[in-house]
Order: C-alpha cells, then sequence, then structure tokens
C-alpha cells in the first residue's frame, strides 16, 4: 500500500472537487477535462489553463473557475 504525502492527497482531493465543477457547473464534457488533464502532465499547465487554451472553456468561464477555485 502506498502512502502519499498529505500535500499530494490535498491535491487529488482539490483536482476531483474542480472536475465535479466542471462537470456540473460548467458542464464541460468528460472528453475535454481527459483531454486536458493528459495535457496538464505534458505541458505542467493547469487544468483551468489547459481548457482555456485549448478552447474547451471561454475567458468568461475562466473567470468563474478562478473565482470558485479561490473560495
Amino acid at each position: 500500500m502506498t502512502v502519499l504525502p498529505s500535500e499530494v492527497n490535498e491535491q487529488i482531493q482539490t483536482d476531483s472537487k474542480l472536475v465535479r465543477y466542471l462537470r456540473e457547473e460548467l458542464a464541460v464534457s468528460d472528453d475535454f477535462i481527459e483531454l486536458a488533464l493528459r495535457h496538464c502532465e505534458q505541458e505542467r499547465g493547469t487544468l483551468p489553463m489547459v481548457l482555456w487554451r485549448y478552447g474547451f472553456v471561454s475567458i468568461n468561464q475562466l473567470d468563474q473557475i478562478f473565482d470558485w477555485m479561490a473560495k
């Protein structure tokens, strides 16, 4: 059994909450989220920025995401 550092656990929890928010509140498709997550790993970018960079969310939605993340 692998024990993850608390920082990694927190990041995983934050990411899963963010993905839920993207799906439920902004109606971002699972395919877009999955593709963006793969690009995050390759480009070392944040999920919201990758979603925006590839046109999966608008600039207004990006603002909403950052507002949600700041809460």
